[in-house]
């Protein structure tokens, strides 16, 4: 993982309070909603959790996929491939109306992702 300087982080929290109002003035609910939240335990995490700040700054808040530079990805976003992978082709519609491919879905998903990743 890439470090980030202390200046980047602080950079990161000017930009995003900055664009806060936006999200009011144009009717962005939840992002109007979260953001400023978000904001609040960025500012806050240095003093409150100052060892997932450290962390923060060595750069373990992605997912690299590969080792190329670059290629790191928001965990949540990574979260997301792996269950498009898993889902494949057909997706998930219906999965829930059946149990047993629900289970089969459930059992094999981590294995097939696994597998999908190491090809």
């Amino acid at each position: 993982m890439r470090a980030i300087r202390e200046a980047d982080f602080l950079l990161y929290i000017e930009a995003l309070s900055k664009i806060i109002p936006w999200f009011f003035a144009l009717d962005h609910t939840h992002y109007s909603r979260w953001v400023p939240i978000h904001l609040r335990d960025m500012v806050s995490l240095k003093q409150l959790h100052p060892d997932v700040y450290a962390e923060f700054l060595k750069g373990n808040f992605v997912v690299k996929k590969s080792k190329r530079a670059f290629s790191a990805v928001a965990i949540d976003q990574a979260h997301e491939q792996n269950n498009a992978s898993v889902k494949g082709d057909g997706g998930a519609v219906g999965l829930t109306e059946n149990p047993a491919a629900l289970r089969r879905w459930m059992v094999s998903g981590p294995e097939m992702a696994r597998l999908i990743q190491e090809f």
